[in-house]
């Protein structure tokens, strides 16, 4: 039986066009696979990369498989292996350009948007940061991940996906994490995801420093969120 289209002739049409258009700077992603614990989304992610790759040349994968003991020692060493409680490693997006934006799980549904967005913003090497956000954002000086749960079919996660990229593409000491709730229950459950957009801010010691429930609607909020929780921190 052949495998169903993952985008229709009307979707690879926009898409193209929005590649023709938009796309300046070759954009490299890397893809880490797990076939053994995470076997149908990672060949799902395979497939998705390919697909895009036919509708330009300004986007290219490198694949890892996660059977692999040397990827799995990169992936320590990038601290790419967060899901150490259900021992899943992939698929995992990570931007080759600016590492701090990673996917955790396809971003598919309403994250897809947002997927498409990075592509663009980091080919034209133009980010979505206002004054006011980027002077709060350059007092942050520790190493943080900024963990976004999300759904598929979240209307306000991408939003939170958005701000915690762009925090990640414009201050290298931050990493902004998607983790798809459904393909990483273990973790989801460990940091007691029960709604989304769930936020978790830890630091490099992976110590919680806040969390919460729910968007923030300006990016500055979510900037002066993070300072907070340093702050209270080092107090």
């Amino acid at each position: 039986m052949a495998e169903e289209k993952i985008f229709s002739e009307e979707d690879i049409k926009s898409l193209k066009d929005m590649f023709d258009k938009s796309l300046k700077d070759t954009v490299e992603i890397d893809l880490y696979l797990d076939y053994e614990k995470n076997k149908e989304t990672s060949e799902f992610a395979k497939r998705l990369s390919e697909e895009l790759i036919k509708l330009t040349d300004k986007i290219k994968f490198n694949y890892y498989d996660t059977k692999d003991s040397k990827v799995l020692e990169d992936m320590n060493s990038k601290k790419l292996l967060i899901d150490k409680y259900g021992n899943r490693k992939g698929p995992i997006f990570v931007f080759k350009k600016y590492y701090g934006a990673i996917y955790y799980g396809i971003p598919s549904g309403e994250e897809f948007p947002i997927f498409l967005e990075d592509i663009i913003h980091i080919s034209n090497n133009n980010f979505d940061i206002d004054g006011a956000t980027a002077k709060k954002l350059d007092s942050i000086n520790k190493n943080i991940d900024i963990y976004v749960f999300v759904t598929p079919t979240c209307p306000y996660c991408p939003y939170m996906t958005h701000n915690s990229h762009q925090f990640a593409m414009v201050k290298s000491n931050i990493r902004g994490i998607m983790i798809e709730s459904y393909e990483f229950p273990e973790f989801s459950e460990h940091y007691k995801v029960y709604g989304v957009p769930h936020i978790t801010i830890v630091d490099e010691n992976s110590d919680t420093l806040t969390e919460w429930e729910g968007m923030l609607p300006e990016p500055e909020m979510f900037a002066d969120r993070i300072r907070e929780a340093i702050e209270q921190k080092v107090k």
